[in-house]
């Protein structure tokens, strides 16, 4: 294992940075592609904004996780450098930049995500794998 980062992100903090925020200042945090698959989510009548919320928030723990694991915080790193697909079965993460310039120069090959929920809060793991640790 290459690394590894745990962070939790609350609901309601999401829910007043969505707030205060217009679209383009979102971007700065979350990719386009994390704002549609968040925004899509409240499309369907059996979501709520509750569920729309939690995708927000899992996609920003996964950041702040993500550059745990890397040893530097988010230092040097853009927010939307760090993307989280869900509309897999499992979280995935893409990076970009300097995020995947940091991870290809440690050796990271994939990343595993996982997640509790717990109230109001997201707790994420992420561990950074190296390719002798993928096939194992």
């Amino acid at each position: 294992m290459k690394g590894i980062g745990v962070d939790i992100a609350s609901r309601a903090e999401i829910a007043r940075l969505i707030e205060r925020c217009e679209r383009e200042t979102l971007t700065l945090v979350f990719t386009n592609q994390e704002q549609n698959s968040c925004q899509s989510v409240s499309d369907s009548p059996a979501e709520t904004l509750s569920d729309r919320l939690l995708y927000y928030a899992l996609c920003f723990g996964v950041k702040e996780a993500v550059g745990k694991a890397l040893g530097s915080g988010l230092v040097g790193i853009d927010w939307n450098e760090i993307e989280t697909d869900l509309t897999k079965a499992q979280p995935v993460v893409r990076l970009y930049g300097q995020a995947k310039t940091q991870a290809q120069s440690l050796g990271i090959q994939q990343w595993l995500v996982d997640w509790w929920e717990w109230q109001d809060c997201v707790l994420v793991h992420v561990l950074a794998l190296c390719e002798e640790q993928i096939n194992e």
